[in-house]
């Protein structure tokens, strides 16, 4: 005797199959959203870390090009750290800018501390402004993006970089009038005056021809020597009388 399956009983077993299927799909937990926010656990990136890697991708791009996901690119890591860190581009460059402004004003102030006349701390200036931007060459670029921006902190750090810049030239050049090695110039002109003859030797000396080295000069031997033109032409310029500026040897 056979049994048979009556149309009801196959729809029965059928409505219960989907709705098992229903309740299967239902049951699976559902994909969290990755939230934006300081990520936790072993590999945690602190903000300092995220500051020098992209001091470090600004020697070779230009501010005005940089991205925060650029920016996340060159650090490895994901683009909601730089987001959650800095919430902007502006923030993120205007924290790189107070980094690379710290570390020239600590360099050179703590090779300051021995010199001995007002000629002699402007010519550590020239050195050390020389040796700063052949490594970061936008410097400059850097702070003039920030200065078009109408962020608070963009403006403060503008503000208290020209007034501690300016009020550095000042004291030189007051120091050096008193002491009677330097004329009585405008501190302004003579920061704007170091400043591009600085950051020109990086962007300008690649327009002329490598051969027009001398015979087996380096590079950093080339940066030496002009680094002693620049001292020559600027202290015998602003000098008292011919050579009050020669602090070091002329260049060749």
């Amino acid at each position: 005797m056979t049994q048979e399956k009556t149309a009801d009983g196959e729809s029965g077993k059928t409505s219960s199959r989907k709705t098992t299927a229903r309740a299967t799909k239902t049951a699976r937990p559902a994909k969290a959203n990755r939230a934006i926010g300081r990520p936790v656990g072993k590999r945690r990136i602190g903000k300092d870390l995220l500051i020098e890697k992209t001091a470090e991708l600004l020697r070779t791009v230009p501010p005005e090009k940089l991205s925060l996901s650029m920016a996340a690119r060159h650090a490895r890591v994901h683009l909601t750290l730089f987001k959650y860190y800095f919430v902007d581009r502006t923030r993120l460059l205007v924290d790189v800018a107070r980094m690379l402004s710290r570390n020239i004003g600590d360099t050179v102030a703590a090779i300051e501390v021995d010199a001995s006349s007002a000629p002699e701390r402007l010519a550590i200036r020239i050195d050390a402004m020389v040796d700063f931007l052949l490594v970061n060459p936008f410097y400059h670029r850097l702070m003039v993006e920030i200065i078009g921006n109408a962020d608070p902190l963009a403006t403060e750090l503008i503000n208290v970089w020209m007034t501690k810049t300016l009020d550095i030239y000042r004291s030189i050049i007051d120091t050096g009038v008193k002491e009677g090695s330097l004329k009585e110039i405008d501190p302004y002109f003579t920061f704007l005056a170091v400043m591009g003859l600085c950051e020109q030797f990086q962007h300008a000396s690649r327009l002329f021809d490598r051969t027009q080295l001398a015979a087996g000069e380096t590079p950093d031997e080339a940066a030496a020597r002009y680094k002693a033109f620049m001292r020559e032409l600027i202290l015998n310029g602003i000098g008292v009388t011919a050579g009050a500026g020669k602090t070091a040897n002329p260049a060749p």
